[in-house]
């Protein structure tokens, strides 16, 4: 059984050119100010809309900002503590002291650590090398998206069997870091003058 069509139903809606045919111009467009009001309805929805979108340019800028920040201290970090690790050796400690620097090497220089080309433990102990080496100062050179190259300013009181009286050196160092895995590791050093 089909309903009967009220007053209340879509079909008996007045219609605008229904409303104009029978002269009736108010029932055909709404109030101005209706119309306005949907018309700044509709702006405040547009203005909404690209804050919106702004605020997630801008959150999204300061994250990899961030990130970007994290990762550049990170690799400033691995050099310090390669460094830390080449120059801050003992006689008595010459095996733990070259395994830590191993642990913080990779690629070739890793390689020449490891096969024993250097002869380092081996110097360290024929000489009775004591260093106590810090880092004055490191900063990021360049930053090649997973590794990049860190200028380090490092001391060292160095005492050995030639001189058993420990002596300053100052040495500057650019240190290669690369990221491998979830490790940024130092991929090579050398002594710039």
């Amino acid at each position: 059984m089909a309903a009967a069509a009220g007053p209340d139903t879509v079909a008996d809606a007045p219609v605008a050119g229904d409303a104009l045919a029978r002269g009736d111009a108010a029932a055909a467009f709404p109030p101005a100010g209706r119309r306005r009001r949907t018309i700044l309805a509709g702006i405040a929805v547009l203005l909404l809309a690209g804050l919106g979108v702004g605020a997630v340019a801008v959150i999204g800028r300061y994250l990899d900002d961030r990130s970007r920040d994290a990762h550049r201290q990170a690799l400033v970090a691995a050099a310090t503590a390669g460094v830390v690790a080449m120059i801050d050796v003992d006689t008595d400690s010459a095996d733990a002291d070259l395994d830590r620097l191993r642990y913080l090497s990779t690629g070739p220089f890793a390689d020449e650590l490891a096969d024993g080309r250097t002869g380092l433990a081996a110097a360290i102990r024929e000489f009775a090398v004591r260093s106590d080496g810090s880092v004055d100062s490191a900063a990021l050179a360049t930053d090649a998206g997973g590794g990049g190259v860190v200028l380090v300013a490092a001391s060292a009181s160095v005492a050995n069997s030639d001189s058993p009286t420990a002596t300053p050196r100052s040495y500057r160092l650019r240190v290669t870091v690369e990221d491998v895995g979830d490790r940024l590791l130092m991929s090579g050093m050398e002594f710039v003058p």
